[in-house]
């Protein structure tokens, strides 16, 4: 007889278990549905302080050395532990070299640039690797093509490297971010 019982409190132990489970599969309460490609953690925006250095290459033995300007480097959409499409936004600034002057007739003035869906590869150790080929992104009055390249130290210290032309100019520009 105790082994009936045992059996019946088993039984119903059994179908009180697959209940739940089924009226938990069925609510948004207990299990959301989640798109499997959506990220599960939130990215924010990074700001990083530093300056551009920045030279002419192909000119650069007539020139007095890089022009340096304090400046600000931004992403947007980013986690450092996550790697995923970040968006990089630049402070405009210009390559007062008095050769360059000289050379073109005017200052270059570079623009505030946004790069947009460039590739964050996070470093299992903590940091990343920022990489991007673009071509017609503004940078104030200039459609600009060329490369940026770039480190996130765990600690946060951001390194990069943007290789570019501006509108028609004839050679590369290069500029640092420190």
């Amino acid at each position: 007889m105790i082994k009936n019982i045992l059996d019946k409190c088993h039984w119903f132990a059994s179908v009180m278990m697959c209940c739940t489970l089924l009226s938990c599969t069925q609510d948004n309460v207990h299990m959301p549905d989640v798109e499997p490609s959506a990220p599960t953690w939130e990215t924010y925006t990074q700001e990083f302080r530093g300056t551009f250095s920045t030279t002419v290459p192909l000119v650069q033995e007539h020139l007095k050395g890089a022009v340096v300007s304090p400046t600000v480097v931004r992403l947007e959409d980013f986690h450092i532990e996550h790697s995923g499409y970040v968006t990089l936004l630049t402070e405009a600034f210009s390559v007062n070299d008095p050769f360059v002057e000289d050379l073109l007739g005017y200052i270059v003035e570079i623009g505030q640039m946004r790069i947009e869906k460039v590739e964050y590869a996070a470093f299992p150790s903590g940091g990343g690797f920022l990489k991007k080929d673009f071509d017609n992104v503004k940078a104030g009055a200039y459609n600009t093509r060329g490369t940026l390249q770039g480190t996130i130290s765990k600690d946060g210290h951001l390194h990069l490297t943007l290789t570019y032309r501006p509108g028609t100019m004839p050679f590369d520009i290069v500029t640092e971010f420190e």
